[in-house]
């Protein structure tokens, strides 16, 4: 039934909102938009936050690894070694003993010189039956391995004491240049080094200050790194009449370098594996966030988790965490104090960083929860956490239990939040474990297994 414009009341055809009304609903509007607003910036501040702060480390650890590798090459140039520390702790312990072994380099071919001079002044070189007890006695006074061979053949006819406690044996007099490879030395890659490539060969073959870094065998079975520099010991006609060679045990500081670069390998991976894994947390939380802000209080407390426990584990060098550390770590990531309604009991174990990364993540999930849904929701609950290691499997496995007492009756949920997926999912994964949730009605119980 249509009814005509005319029939109409007066006021219905020119009454128009009250002016009042407008503004309050302008203004109401304008208040939730700006509250969005203020939201979401302070979750994408913490976001980039955390972000930046993994760059940094990341960017801090490549320039350090720079100036250790300019550092390297300057000593190798026999130039100035001069470094400023960089703050990455690692780096620059490397630093200071690589300057360490310059300072020490440089004495060797101080020492070595004196030696040269002191041969060059006899008509040949001394036999190990000799009786030149000056040279003895300089051999045994330099704070390097030294040994001596005599040209053209490169009979090797003196050696110091410290030759032989580097090498924990007596030294192998060798009788030619062609059975130095008895020395028993690998190159890094683990290339036997060839009697040629000796230092010893290369002076008597006339190089002026021929070096080689590299592995040989001790005494002991050991292979450990020396760093060998050597010089031609040439007569008043500058004939070659023999060579020497200083030997420096630089095993420390090899191990040390090589430590330092499988550092920076790990910090790389685990910077992007940290940057993916919150990545993951925003699409996850997105995809089950009822609005806007249960997404933004629910990412910004995962991304503030993470950054604390990424900070526990550049403390222990992202090597082994210690779990006790990894836990009060992931409980003070709570705004409350439990004090003693959450109790913790275990052995001492130490996980690798990604699966410390993992468990302090899937901890954290189950205090949430504990918080809005169970034990610690009211005040008489209380969590449990205990653990042990499991040696029965191939390899060791750690099997953590989580157990809520004294809590709001508990029922088994018909739908399951983000962090059920979270624990259940990408964090036992990532553990290379599994998780396991009971729902009983006097608390929730979970048992996590996770490498070690």
């Amino acid at each position: 039934m249509c009814v005509p414009i005319r029939a109409l009341p007066a006021f219905l055809l020119f009454s128009s909102p009250s002016p009042t009304l407008a503004a309050d609903g302008a203004t109401a509007i304008t208040g939730v938009w700006l509250g969005v607003i203020g939201a979401l910036a302070i979750t994408l501040t913490t976001a980039f936050v955390v972000i930046f702060w993994l760059v940094k480390q990341r960017r801090e650890a490549q320039r350090a690894q720079h100036e250790l590798a300019e550092l390297t090459l300057a000593v190798e140039a026999r130039g100035a070694s001069h470094w400023s520390d960089t703050g990455v702790a690692e780096v620059d312990a490397i630093a200071h003993s690589i300057q360490d072994i310059d300072e020490r380099l440089r004495e060797k071919r101080r020492r070595l010189s004196e030696l040269n001079d002191l041969l060059a002044k006899s008509s040949t070189i001394v036999s190990r039956t000799g009786a030149n007890l000056q040279l003895r006695a300089l051999l045994d006074a330099v704070p390097v391995g030294i040994l001596i061979a005599e040209a053209p053949a490169g009979r090797i006819v003196e050696g110091n004491h410290l030759m032989e406690t580097i090498l924990r044996r007596p030294i192998r007099y060798s009788e030619n240049t062609e059975s130095y490879y008895q020395w028993n030395a690998i190159h890094q890659d683990g290339r036997p080094v060839a009697s040629d490539e000796y230092p010893l060969a290369r002076a008597l073959a006339g190089e002026d200050h021929p070096q080689l870094e590299c592995m040989i065998e001790r005494g002991d079975g050991a292979y450990v790194w020396i760093n060998i520099v050597g010089a031609p010991i040439r007569d008043d006609q500058r004939a070659i009449i023999g060579a020497i060679v200083a030997v420096t045990d630089v095993d420390d500081i090899k191990n040390a370098e090589i430590h330092n670069q499988m550092m920076n390998r790990e910090l790389h991976h685990r910077v992007n594996n940290s940057l993916a894994m919150i990545q993951g947390i925003a699409n996850i939380t997105a995809r089950t966030a009822q609005d806007f802000a249960s997404f933004q209080q629910g990412f910004s407390h995962r991304v503030q988790c993470l950054s604390r426990i990424s900070t526990l584990l550049v403390q222990t060098s992202w090597e082994k965490t210690p779990l006790k550390d990894l836990i009060l770590v992931a409980l003070s990531c709570s705004s409350h104090d439990y004090g003693d309604r959450v109790s913790v009991s275990g052995e001492d174990v130490e996980l690798r960083s990604a699966v410390a990364s993992a468990l302090g993540l899937a901890l954290n999930e189950l205090l949430a929860n504990a918080e809005q849904h169970g034990a610690l929701s009211d005040d008489d609950g209380r969590v449990s956490i205990s653990w042990r290691v499991d040696h029965e499997m191939d390899r060791p496995r750690l099997i953590l239990n989580w157990t809520e007492t004294g809590g709001p009756t508990v029922e088994n949920p018909q739908q399951t939040g983000v962090g059920h997926f979270l624990i259940t999912n990408v964090l036992a994964r990532q553990m290379g474990g599994d998780v396991r949730l009971t729902y009983h009605a006097e608390g929730l119980q979970a048992e996590i297994s996770a490498e070690i």
